[in-house]
């Protein structure tokens, strides 16, 4: 992971300079989904990158969940588009040594999973670890850029920078709710749940719940949101979380370190999603800090 946490600062740093010599931008494309998609897959050992196809490919996925809306329609029928390209690449054969797919393929070489398993985590890992955490880091924009009180205080403190991720997490939950089968009859505050019930999970009306979070409805970088929902829990959280976490903490120091303001320049425009809760354009305007 060490390795890792240089090559994200590495890139880090070097799009943030450019982006604040560019001045003005689009989060979504330009920083959100370049980062993650510069990194990311090829820590997982693709060879080849296609933004296009990454990015949607995760959007699919979380869409194709239901429920049977207009938006699931829209996903089911961009697959055969999406798919081929996804299948081709995460095979045992298209993966670079060294990757997180290399070791998933031993796993299946030692018989811990199959290698049709081995494959679909592979793919697991790129629909859940770029979109995701394309929209942790933008909406974590959208709260600094929404709270300039706090990212001063980022700014004094750049080891602020996981918190203030995790606070973002926590204060727009990126995956806003998702469907669980009951396993078992089972009660949950006093209601009865029979076995092979679907239950809808709202993850961000937890992560705003005034008795676990006091003034949860306030951004704050410092908060330290130990126990926020957005990453899942127990045996459903999210596998890829430490490495969604190393990512944005190196976007956001980069941010605290070098630039000054965060503006906006038009109204951010949010994504309709059947489970997260993404932007779909935000363009902002990044000035120098002064040393």
């Amino acid at each position: 992971m060490s390795v890792l946490k240089d090559a994200f600062a590495e890139r880090a740093n070097a799009l943030v300079d450019d982006l604040v010599e560019r001045g003005e931008f689009d989060v979504v494309p330009d920083l959100a989904e370049a980062f993650p998609v510069s990194v990311f897959p090829a820590a997982v050992g693709l060879q080849e990158i296609d933004t296009r196809a990454l990015v949607d490919f995760g959007a699919f996925g979380f869409n194709a969940l239901g429920p049977d809306n207009a938006l699931r329609s829209a996903a089911l029928e961009r697959g055969p588009q999406i798919m081929p390209w996804i299948m081709k690449h995460c095979k045992r054969e298209a993966l670079a040594p060294g990757g997180f797919g290399e070791t998933i393929y031993a796993a299946a070489d030692a018989g811990e999973l199959t290698e049709d398993e081995a494959a679909m985590l592979v793919r697991s890992l790129l629909s859940a670890g770029v979109d995701t955490t394309v929209t942790g880091i933008g909406n974590a924009v959208w709260c600094l850029a929404s709270n300039p009180g706090e990212f001063e205080k980022l700014k004094r403190d750049p080891k602020l920078a996981r918190p203030a991720f995790e606070e973002a997490l926590r204060y727009t939950s990126p995956v806003h709710s998702f469907c669980r089968t009951a396993s078992v009859d089972t009660t949950v505050g006093g209601v009865d749940i029979p076995q092979d019930t679907k239950i809808l999970c709202v993850l961000g009306a937890a992560n705003l719940d005034e008795d676990q979070w006091p003034e949860a409805r306030y951004y704050k970088v410092d908060r330290r949101p130990v126990g926020h929902l957005a990453f899942g829990v127990g045996i459903h959280g999210c596998v890829g979380q430490n490495v969604a976490r190393a990512e944005a903490e190196a976007v956001l120091t980069a941010i605290a370190s070098k630039v000054g303001s965060i503006e906006f320049v038009s109204e951010p425009v949010w994504r309709p999603n059947n489970a997260i809760h993404a932007l779909d354009s935000m363009r902002v305007r990044f000035t120098l800090r002064n040393s």
